[in-house]
């Protein structure tokens, strides 16, 4: 059976109302209830420190080299493949849950561009002192930058794409295989989202570029960019955010924890324990995005164990909201 003729026959399944929690299946009531509380906390935030919301600019992308076109494409042949295949109920699930995304990601940068201004304390010169105490252990990101970038002609683009990669790997491969796997994926990389922006707040930086520049150019370049709009978001305030906030979206520095290894460390999770091949082919790509995060001197290596920790969280978190709805799942496959 291939895997349109599954999806096909799953989707059948479960639209029929007398099966148990069919609603569960498809319904994104844990994907959208943590979009609203997450806006909710931000809301109560902007209130509380009078900060003002900002939504990104058409060309709040530009200084990673990447357009808006990357993720809405995938989406688009997502939406796409989902009409053809006629799944009305999974088309449904993926624009509810995109929304959700959406607004996640939109507030997430909004709390990060506020950190400064909500918890003015920052804690680089710590941070730099236990980058300190592990030195060989930065040395060695180091050494494996070097390496990469030797045997590849564009490794100096790799910590980026490496993560994108992953991303579209993790949708297209899960989104195929396990509905259900599916969405702890999307709901746990959303959560890591919320609780990384939470994170910002309690001991915030901006990154060991502070100190010493990092040895991939282009990610160096990137942070010069990033660190003079945050120079500026300082003595500016409010006023700045409110005048600038739409075009510097993107671009705000926070070291602590590390999120893009946190994200990636996700996918890396779902793929070994669902789709092994795929956590095979991504352990390389992972290591390296633990590496390279340290590298580029974007983060230190207590962020990336941080993020790790993170991400184990919002694991255990996912598994214990979406355990009603897999034992809803198992009684349909298998019933008394």
């Amino acid at each position: 059976m291939n895997i349109q003729s599954r999806i096909a026959l799953e989707e059948i399944e479960y639209s029929k109302p007398s099966r148990l929690g069919s609603w569960q299946f498809f319904a994104p009531l844990p994907e959208l209830t943590l979009a609203l509380a997450f806006s909710a906390i931000a809301l109560i935030l902007s209130w509380r420190f009078d900060l003002p919301f900002s939504f990104p600019a058409s060309d709040a992308l530009e200084f990673t080299g990447m357009s808006y076109a990357v993720p809405l494409s995938l989406i688009a042949v997502l939406g796409l493949f989902l009409v053809l295949a006629k799944q009305t109920m999974r088309l449904v699930y993926y624009g509810a849950a995109g929304l959700a995304y959406g607004v996640i990601l939109i507030t997430h940068f909004n709390v990060k561009m506020w950190m400064s201004l909500i918890n003015p304390v920052i804690w680089d010169d710590f941070y730099w002192q236990t980058d300190q105490l592990v030195r060989p252990l930065v040395d060695a990101a180091f050494a494996v930058h070097n390496g990469v970038d030797t045997a590849l002609p564009a490794g100096e683009h790799l910590y980026l794409f490496a993560f994108l990669a992953m991303f579209a790997g993790s949708i297209i491969v899960h989104s195929a295989q396990s509905f259900i796997v599916f969405r702890k994926v999307i709901f746990t990389a959303m959560l890591v989202h919320v609780l990384g922006a939470l994170s910002y707040l309690v001991m915030p930086a901006a990154g060991p570029f502070l100190y010493e520049q990092g040895v991939n150019a282009l990610e160096s370049a990137r942070q010069q960019h990033m660190y003079s709009g945050y120079q500026a978001l300082v003595a500016g305030g409010r006023p700045w955010i409110a005048s600038q906030g739409s075009q510097f979206m993107f671009a705000a520095v926070a070291a602590m924890p590390s999120l893009h290894v946190a994200s990636s460390a996700v996918f890396v999770f779902y793929a070994w324990n669902n789709a092994r091949w795929l956590g095979v082919l991504y352990l390389p790509l992972f290591v390296f995005i633990i590496f390279e995060a340290v590298a580029t001197r974007w983060h230190y290596w207590i962020d990336v164990v941080a993020g790790l920790a993170l991400t184990a969280l919002a694991i255990a978190i996912a598994a214990a909201v979406f355990r009603p709805i897999e034992a809803n799942d198992a009684a349909r496959q298998n019933p008394a």
